[in-house]
């Protein structure tokens, strides 16, 4: 009886969808019992999970086999494992040392070596950084080639020193 025209309806998916995302619905989080438009929902879980993230990492096992330690990883699983954090620090670096990764993970490695009183080891790596050497005299360096029947280059490999030209 009524004229209609295709351009007079609104898609009922459009206004069932606009009738949804306007429906109140209370925050389940712990301590947060807020009205949130059904529409807002998933911004407002991000916030909450924001702040969990700033609370700590905490990982959870979920059944299966436990966990290896990290440096019984191979270099691959180690890298995995690490992924995450890897870009963490990469995004700190690059945002307050100008992209200098090795330095901030050197800085954070050494901090952590003296949180545990490891001092002779952190005043040796900083040796290293600064590019001062092992802390070895070269005849102990020499003794140890020799004694273990290694070339120079092998020495090198092993020790990380300075190559000897010989």
């Amino acid at each position: 009886r009524y004229p209609c025209f295709p351009t007079d309806l609104v898609s009922p998916v459009k206004s069932f969808l606009s009738i949804l995302n306007s429906l109140a619905v209370r925050c389940p989080g712990k301590g947060c019992h807020e009205e949130v438009l059904l529409g807002k929902y998933c911004h407002h879980l991000s916030i909450h999970k924001e702040v969990e993230d700033k609370d700590g990492y905490v990982y959870v096992n979920k059944g299966g086999r436990p966990r290896q330690h990290l440096l019984s990883l191979t270099r691959r699983a180690q890298k995995h494992r690490l992924r995450e954090l890897k870009l963490q620090v990469k995004a700190f670096a690059e945002k307050e040392e100008g992209g200098d990764v090795k330095s901030v993970c050197l800085t954070l490695f050494l901090l952590a070596l003296r949180a545990r009183n490891e001092h002779r080891q952190a005043d040796e790596l900083e040796a290293m950084m600064q590019g001062k050497g092992s802390g070895l005299s070269p005849a102990v360096c020499l003794a140890i080639r020799v004694n273990t029947f290694l070339s120079c280059s092998q020495y090198h490999k092993m020790y990380r020193t300075v190559k000897a030209i010989t």
